[in-house]
């Protein structure tokens, strides 16, 4: 039975895509219970700093890749004095998923259409939400740890094998830095090697790939917000860096290079006691242009620059996942519209008017900052844990 604050709206007729339908949460950050319906346009969640909107956004993400998207733990999102915390979503005409963490047990289950995977990657994917956030600018001007696990999460849920490989390489590669740290014989330390280099290969072609594929449209979305201005979009493998060849290569394989790589960094891993090529130091590079030619964002951007930047590469990841998926994705915007200039916030609905038709969840503090959808989105406010129409 549903709570009687939370409003049920039923899809359009006239909207054929699916959507997210129900949303259930027991003991998630700040609500004891909450069980909604969206509409299928989607809603705007009004509420005050600290009422929990993106508590409730990171509830929908959190079906997605059953992380939060702050980066924090799972015992952290079990609401306080309580021990277990459930999530459910279900999807109009397909997937149901649901996930619970026990805090006490540190067992994190996840059911897809009401059966347990075996794996929580297995589970990856089902719904198709991108999040775009407030702190996203962060994944520009911040360390590239944020860039690769960007890249991570972007990949995981859209190639196939891949959230595997990762998890593969993260042990493989701890299993070599430790034969480093002991100063193990070559022999021990190459043991690790060979796996280290085929999977480490699968996660760079993938991202490479993913970002080269995408630059054109980085650019033209970083253009359209920006209101003209060109940038750039590109992948430093740590493998190629300081090869003569570069990024071109030859025709040496992915394999190849990282080979060559580890052969030729092997005394400074020795010094270190620890493998520095590698996947795990890979980098994505923002650039705009200027009239002294290309400028790192990260170092030299402004605050508008960044957040423009960050903005154009949740649009092409919004891009991809719609391929993946055959259809629009649930859009989950966290006050993101707050802190653009006038003319990057106009620039920006124009441009979800024209071409996202997805369903659209968005929080704001007050009902005057909702525009989207012509400012006809059904408005939900958020007190105390509870939704009122």
């Amino acid at each position: 039975m549903k709570t009687p604050e939370a409003p049920s709206v039923r899809q359009p007729e006239s909207s054929s895509a699916p959507f997210l339908r129900r949303l259930t949460l027991n003991h998630y950050r700040n609500f004891e219970r909450l069980e909604c319906e969206f509409p299928g346009e989607g809603v705007a969640i009004i509420g005050p700093n600290g009422s929990g909107k993106t508590n409730l956004l990171e509830a929908i993400y959190y079906l997605e890749v059953f992380r939060s998207f702050r980066g924090v733990r799972d015992r952290e999102l079990v609401r306080f004095g309580q021990t277990v915390f459930r999530v459910e979503g279900a999807v109009a005409g397909g997937t149901s998923v649901a996930a619970a963490y026990d805090r006490s047990q540190r067992i994190k289950k996840v059911e897809v259409d009401a059966l347990e995977v075996e794996r929580v990657s297995a589970g990856i994917g089902s719904v198709g939400v991108v999040a775009f956030r407030l702190d996203d600018a962060e994944i520009v001007r911040a360390g590239p740890a944020l860039r690769r696990r960007f890249l991570d999460v972007a990949l995981s849920v859209g190639v196939p094998g891949y959230l595997q490989a990762l998890q593969r390489y993260r042990g493989l590669l701890a299993q070599r830095n430790e034969a480093l740290r002991r100063e193990s014989s070559n022999e021990e330390v190459d043991a690790w090697t060979d796996g280290v280099v085929e999977v480490g290969a699968f996660l760079t072609e993938s991202r490479q790939r993913w970002v080269s594929e995408g630059e054109e449209r980085y650019a033209d979305f970083y253009g359209r917000i920006s209101g003209g201005d060109g940038a750039g979009l590109r992948y430093v493998a740590s493998i190629v860096s300081g090869d003569p060849a570069g990024d071109r290569g030859g025709d040496a394989s992915w394999t190849d290079r990282f080979r060559r790589a580890l052969e030729a960094t092997r005394e400074r891993e020795r010094r270190q006691g620890v493998t520095i090529v590698g996947p795990h130091r890979d980098e994505i590079r923002f650039e705009v242009e200027a009239s002294e030619g290309p400028r790192d964002l990260r170092s030299y951007g402004s605050s508008g620059q960044q957040r423009t930047a960050a903005l154009a590469l949740r649009l092409l990841e919004a891009d991809r996942l719609r391929e993946r998926l055959g259809r629009e994705p649930v859009y989950l915007l966290d006050d993101v519209f707050a802190e653009l200039d006038e003319g990057r916030s106009d620039r920006l609905l124009r441009l979800f008017e024209a071409e996202r038709g997805g369903q659209v969840i968005l929080t704001a503090p007050k009902p005057g900052d909702v525009g989207l959808r012509g400012g006809e989105l059904a408005r939900w406010h958020l007190r105390d844990g509870r939704l009122i129409a």
